[in-house]
């Protein structure tokens, strides 16, 4: 690796340290990728990232460039030809591109003439791509495809490691949610046990037939039979 290609790898991982949530980082990312490669023609790039049973996550460096990504990344866009295929795509001439259905649009008027679509290489079911935008067309000619390749893969090993924490964050908020969920149901159920005099099982019922009739989750109902006996009741778990 080039003293270049360190640096530009080292200030990704900067990134990562200063950055307090995936979407913080990863516009930092497009950013710092236009920068790169601004030298070259480059005048914009944004950011895509797909995983299971998670919303898609993206980022662009201006807003010119999210109005290309929202065309490169719409149906039958070179953006997620990218995605599918796991290959770079390259648009030559944005006022003369037939190959995808709705693209470049409007995008065309916007003056960008060529972008790449270079995808990240991440794990397991993750797939991601990273497009750069140039008003000048036929840019991405082979040797700069491949420049655009470089920076992607630099920033994907820093990618690789935002989406393992994010990951981590993700299912320990999720415990953090049932657990509260658990506690507030089970401070209810006393509650209505000792209001009633009835077992636990009548009280587990009684929530249950109140979250069926008013069609809200059970949760909700146990918050306000909770909150009607004592606004002081926390169930606030401590990180």
């Amino acid at each position: 690796m080039t003293e270049e290609h360190t640096g530009h790898a080292a200030a990704f991982q900067e990134l990562l340290l200063g950055a307090e949530e995936l979407e913080a980082f990863l516009a930092g990312v497009a950013g710092l990728a236009a920068a790169h490669l601004g030298a070259d023609g480059v005048r914009g790039c944004s950011l895509v990232i797909e995983r299971a049973r998670r919303a898609r996550a993206a980022a662009d460096s201006d807003e010119r460039s999210a109005r290309m990504a929202a065309a490169a990344f719409g149906n039958g866009g070179p953006g997620l030809a990218a995605l599918a295929e796991n290959q770079s795509v390259a648009v030559t001439d944005a006022w003369s591109e037939t190959r995808w259905h709705g693209f470049p649009g409007t995008a065309a008027a916007d003056g960008m003439r060529s972008m790449a679509a270079v995808p990240l290489a991440l794990e397991g079911t993750a797939r991601g791509a990273l497009c750069a935008y140039s008003p000048r067309p036929h840019l991405f000619a082979p040797q700069m495809l491949r420049t655009v390749e470089k920076v992607a893969g630099e920033a994907s090993r820093t990618l690789r490691l935002a989406l393992r924490i994010d990951a981590h964050l993700h299912r320990a908020r999720n415990l953090q949610a049932a657990l509260e969920s658990r506690t507030v149901v089970d401070l209810a159920v006393g509650i209505i046990m000792g209001q009633n005099g009835c077992s636990q099982q009548a009280a587990v019922e009684i929530l249950r037939s109140v979250s069926n009739t008013r069609n809200v989750k059970i949760r909700s109902v146990a918050a306000g039979v909770v909150a009607a006996v004592s606004e002081r009741v926390s169930t606030h778990f401590d990180e």
